[in-house]
C-alpha cells in the first residue's frame, strides 16, 4: 500500500499543560527551523504558524511518507489573561515550549461604612 501526503498542511502534535501560575504549551516541530516559526498572543489566544519544508529528493521513488510538511497553523484558546510582557518561548530538540504566565486576578475589597468610621477614628486617635 502507497501513502502520500500531498497536502500542504499539517498538524503538528501539541499538549496543554495548566499550572496554578501558568499555562505550558509544548508542540512538536522537529525539522522545522525556529526562523520558520512565528507566535502571536492576544488576550485569551495563543496562534502559532510555521512551515515544515519537504528535502528535496529528486528523482525519487517513495514508498512511504508520512511525516507532514507545508505550512501549519495552530489557534489555541486560553482560559485566563496572560501576563504578555513575561511571556517566554523555547526550542530545544525538536520542541517548542511557551510558557505564559497568568494575569493575577484583581482583588477587590468591599468596605462597609462601619468599616470606614472605624478607620477614621483610628486615623484621629493617632
Amino acid at each position: 500500500m502507497w501513502r502520500s501526503n500531498a497536502s500542504n498542511r499539517f498538524a503538528p502534535p501539541y499538549d496543554v499543560i495548566e499550572l496554578e501560575d501558568r499555562i505550558i504549551i509544548v508542540v512538536e516541530v522537529a525539522g522545522i527551523k525556529a526562523e520558520d516559526v512565528k507566535i502571536n498572543l492576544t488576550d485569551k489566544r495563543l496562534v502559532i504558524h510555521g512551515v515544515r519544508k519537504r528535502p528535496d529528493f529528486t528523482g525519487a521513488a517513495n514508498h512511504r511518507m508520512e511525516i507532514g510538511y507545508g505550512e501549519f497553523g495552530l489557534d489555541i484558546g486560553l482560559s485566563w489573561f496572560i501576563q504578555q510582557q513575561a511571556v517566554s518561548a523555547s526550542y530545544r530538540d525538536g520542541f517548542l515550549q511557551v510558557e505564559l504566565p497568568r494575569q493575577p486576578e484583581k482583588q477587590i475589597r468591599i468596605v462597609s461604612g462601619a468599616d470606614e468610621e472605624k478607620q477614621e477614628k483610628a486615623a484621629d486617635d493617632e
